[in-house]
């Protein structure tokens, strides 16, 4: 580093900040200072260098400067012109539109090089691309090659035929990825390839063939040139087998870009072609990973790999990080809700996750193991009731604080769905450590919101669906009150109404309503429907206390399946909550 910089970048450091800004400020000032002077008495060189130090800020100053240069005698100092032109037009291109005039005569310039710089300007500046293409091609056509050869071929794509332009800029690109072998700088290499990128964005089937044909000049640009390849659609002819060619590769970056594009040929032929090679990595510790990268494109397509992932997941002599992916990979393959998924595949891939994934789900606290197994847990396993008795059992199993918490969690981010697991979280209510008793509350909170009320009525032993108490009177079993009366009576909150519709007799049968298709809603169901709406509110206390006073049972599944007690939690007040929660039912 020059000691000019490294003095500035000291001061820079040490001194306080609004000391230092204050001399970042001046040291900046006295650059453009310099500059400037440059810029009014230097010679061309000087000039055109100033010009680039000082930026599009000073577009007033320099852009006449540049003009006269671009204009100059001597090739050099126009391409120089040229070149900053293009360099300052491209983060300010308004600044520079005093140039266009005289860039668009440069577009005729004897070296192509300016030409093209010329052409690099005016497209910075927004000229269209259309516009500057037979400059461009006269200097394809004047047998240019190299960089300028590129920047016109560049500037041609998705206008004229890709394949005219490939060599150029295949040619550029095998160059600069044999410099950057040298250690030459990356940035050529990073230029070529994206205009390579865009040819092949134009779908021309006819690079396929030049491409493939390139696939051997340069180990180092042959990754590059797959990927290309790789995007046409439809793939090239017999690609799987090419891939496979390449997965032998004494070069690193090419059998691991082999592998990893064969993780998207995911048709029946290929996958029977590659993924069993891929199930072998496995076992070889140096080639693990690139394995689990290729299985992880055929996950849910191809039963090959399922034994030796579920291995490799439980080889505790094997790294975290891959047996880890080993249960993601397991995971992804075994996910119900991948639709490109085979069926067959899935069900042999759950089998292993859960051979794998149970012990530790039931052991482990919350590590990278534990979230793999867990993660995808809701698309392996989509049946609600099942999946929370797979979770209590878990739940039960394992002794860690943290995994208990995080499956509570689970549990209450399933809400209703989760009441197969009821039993499971009120056993955790019990448990020593506060945090997962506060856990299993929230749980509850969100799979029985009236387990509170349920508690204190002394039904909490069973759920809805099997406890005897808890179910909905059959239609028939009584002659059921008036049901347009009791909804009438009810929506106005008359007590009195309602005690001349409703009796003992009555109270835990269906209302009689010939409108209503199905079973129709027994009273209490009635009344709490009720619970929110301003015109009952005033009576309706006094109506659910005389329902329950004759028997009536809140605690019952209705109709669409839920447990009366928790919708009522949702709206009614805390005074009808704790009606509810007094009474026994009958």
């Amino acid at each position: 580093m020059p000691v000019r910089s490294c003095l500035l970048l000291c001061l820079l450091v040490c001194a306080p900040a609004v000391a230092a800004e204050d001399f970042a400020d001046k040291f900046w000032a006295q650059q453009n200072k310099e500059a400037l002077r440059d810029l009014e008495r230097g010679k061309p060189a000087q000039q055109i260098k100033a010009a680039s130090r000082l930026g599009a800020k000073f577009a007033a100053q320099t852009a006449p400067i540049l003009i006269r240069h671009l204009g100059a005698n001597e090739g050099p100092i126009r391409l120089a012109a040229a070149e900053v032109l293009w360099e300052l037009a491209a983060d300010e291109p308004g600044a520079f539109a005093s140039a266009q005039p005289v860039l668009r005569t440069a577009l005729d310039d004897v070296d192509a090089a300016v030409a093209m710089n010329a052409a690099g300007a005016l497209a910075a500046m927004g000229v269209a691309e259309a516009e500057l293409a037979a400059a461009r091609r006269r200097v394809l056509a004047g047998g240019a090659r190299d960089y300028v050869g590129f920047l016109a071929a560049r500037g041609l794509v998705g206008i004229d035929p890709a394949p005219g332009l490939l060599p150029y800029l295949l040619g550029y690109f095998l160059d600069a990825v044999e410099a950057k072998a040298r250690d030459s700088s990356v940035d050529n290499v990073e230029l070529a390839e994206k205009a390579l990128a865009r040819l092949v964005a134009t779908g021309d089937r006819a690079l396929i063939d030049p491409l493939l044909q390139a696939l051997p000049s340069s180990p180092p640009a042959t990754p590059f040139l797959l990927r290309q390849l790789h995007a046409f659609t439809p793939r090239p002819p017999g690609w799987t087998e090419i891939l496979l060619g390449h997965v032998g590769s004494p070069y690193p970056d090419i059998r691991e870009r082999a592998w990893s594009l064969l993780g998207d040929q995911r048709d029946a032929a290929s996958l029977e072609r590659w993924a069993p090679k891929a199930a072998r990595l496995l076992a070889d510790p140096a080639q693990r990973r690139i394995g689990l990268g290729a299985l992880s494109g055929a996950a849910g397509r191809s039963a090959h790999g399922l034994t030796e992932l579920a291995a490799l997941a439980g080889d505790g002599a094997a790294e975290e990080a891959e047996r880890v992916r080993a249960i993601e990979v397991l995971a992804a393959a075994a996910d119900t809700s991948d639709r490109e998924g085979v069926a067959s595949v899935q069900v042999a891939a759950r089998r292993q996750w859960e051979q794998v994934c149970t012990p530790m789900l039931g052991a482990r606290a919350v590590d990278a193991y534990f979230r793999a197994c867990r993660d995808r847990a809701s698309y392996i396993v989509a049946d609600d009731a099942e999946r929370a008795r797979l979770i209590a059992g878990w739940l039960g199993a394992n002794r860690e604080i943290d995994a208990k918490i995080a499956l509570l969690g689970s549990l209450e981010s399933m809400w209703n769905r989760a009441a197969p697991a009821a039993a499971a979280v009120r056993a955790e209510r019990r448990h020593a450590d506060a945090r997962v008793v506060q856990a299993a509350e929230a749980a509850l909170d969100r799979i029985e919101p009236a387990w509170r009320e349920r508690d204190a009525r002394g039904s909490a032993a069973a759920p809805a669906a099997s406890a005897p108490s808890a179910r909905m009177p059959e239609a028939g079993t009584a002659k059921g009150a008036d049901g347009v009366a009791l909804y009438t009576a009810i929506a106005k909150g008359d007590v009195a109404a309602v005690k001349k519709l409703v009796h003992a007799g009555n109270v835990q049968a269906p209302v009689r309503h010939a409108q209503m298709q199905g079973t129709p809603p027994t009273p209490i169901m009635i009344a709490l429907g009720y619970c929110g709406i301003p015109q009952a509110a005033q009576g309706l206390p006094g109506i659910v206390a005389y329902l329950l006073g004759l028997g009536a049972d809140p605690d019952v599944t209705t109709p669409t399946g839920d447990r009366l007690l928790d919708q009522a939690k949702y709206s009614c007040t805390p005074e009808i909550m704790a009606l509810l929660a007094a009474r026994a039912g009958g």
